[in-house]
Order: structure tokens, then C-alpha cells, then sequence
């Protein structure tokens, strides 16, 4: 954790020397990754399995579904968490299409948690989503995303974490891509780390 903050800083102030480049928003794309998951008190550790697929909906607007998959190992036993959802993403491309580095963007989504153990909150069920962020696009090839997320259970709005997410996106050639993604879940204090693939058909 105390390594993320100056890289950070660095990825943000190098981000002023580059023309805008390939972005991850407003693309068809699929993908999937493996994550290593840590609790920072030590009560669980484990690894993730996710799939994703993006889809633009209009100019301006994206569709994201999304699947995680994670075993989790506890002092005594093994559990998992998984959880499934769609995502709706609004983004600002006055900034991108006036040939700048910034792609800002809101979202709103449902998802459903399943969590017996209740690591991660404090009860499973149908839950919702909101977000905000942006995007860097540093080169045609590199881009970076940085945005915080609010995501809670419908049956109480109590039940609730706030995430921060940033991810570093290195593009191949038009079609394949890898990523280097962090997660820190806030309340749950539980890390993640993922890489991942994607595949852009358009």
C-alpha cells in the first residue's frame, strides 16, 4: 500500500508529456484475469478468477458485465466469494476528442454478492453500484483508470464499502491487451492485485 501512492503520482505527472492514445472506454472488448486477494489483518488470504465484457451502448455511453470468482482461505477453513454484475458507464469525451489525455466518466450498476462467511460484507444478496473516475490515455499503447466505487445490498443500505481502483493497460496492437490491475476494498480493508487479458473484436 505504501508503494501504490508514488506510483501513482508518477503514472499522473508523466501523463502531462503525451499525446492522447487508445482508450478502454467506448470499445468492444472481453476478458479475463487471475487475482491474488489479501485481508490486511491476516484473517483471509486467497486468489480470483474474473471475466468481464465491455460494450458501447451509444457514443457516450458503455455496458460492463462482470463475474469474479474468489477462494479464500481462513484460519480454520476455506471459503468463496463471488460476484456478478452490469454496469453503466457514462463518460465525457469533450476532453479525449479535442485531442487530450482525459476521459472522465460516471456510473450506476446492479450486481448480485455471494458471500456465506460474510468477509467481505456484511451480508450476500442483490446489491448496487456507483462510480466515478476517469482515464489517461499516456501513448497510442498505454492508458491508466482511476476511479472510486460505492457499492452496497438493496435490503440495506447499511451494508455497504467504498473501493478504489486503479489499472494500468498496455495494448499490444489493436486487438490484444494485458492489464495490471489494484484493488482496496476500504471497509473490508482487503487488497487485490489481478492481470489481465483483453480481446478488442472492433
Amino acid at each position: 500500500m505504501k508503494t501504490s501512492f508514488p506510483v501513482l503520482i508518477f503514472l499522473l505527472s508523466s501523463s502531462f508529456l503525451f499525446v492522447s492514445g487508445k482508450s478502454r472506454i467506448g470499445e468492444y472488448y472481453l476478458g479475463f484475469g487471475y487475482g491474488l486477494v489479501n485481508e490486511n489483518n491476516k484473517a483471509f488470504e486467497g486468489d480470483s478468477i474474473n471475466l468481464f465484457v465491455n460494450s458501447p451502448g451509444s457514443e457516450t455511453v458503455d455496458f460492463d458485465l462482470s463475474y469474479t470468482y474468489a477462494g479464500l482461505e481462513t484460519n480454520s477453513s476455506r471459503e468463496t466469494y463471488w460476484r456478478f454484475g452490469l454496469n453503466l458507464r457514462y463518460h465525457f469525451d469533450d476532453f479525449y476528442d479535442n485531442q487530450g489525455m482525459f476521459r472522465p466518466f460516471l456510473g450506476l450498476g446492479v450486481e448480485y454478492l455471494g458471500d456465506s462467511q460474510n468477509l467481505i460484507l456484511e451480508e450476500e444478496g442483490f446489491g448496487w453500484s456507483l462510480e466515478a473516475g476517469t482515464e489517461i490515455a499516456f501513448t497510442q499503447d498505454l492508458s491508466f483508470i482511476f476511479f472510486a466505487k460505492l457499492h452496497g445490498l438493496w435490503k440495506d443500505f447499511s451494508y455497504n464499502d467504498f473501493n478504489l481502483n486503479s489499472e494500468l493497460t498496455w495494448w499490444m496492437d489493436d486487438e490484444h491487451a494485458f492489464a495490471l490491475s489494484y484493488l482496496h476494498m476500504v471497509d473490508a480493508n482487503v487488497d487485490q492485485f489481478i492481470l489481465k487479458y483483453m480481446y478488442s473484436w472492433k
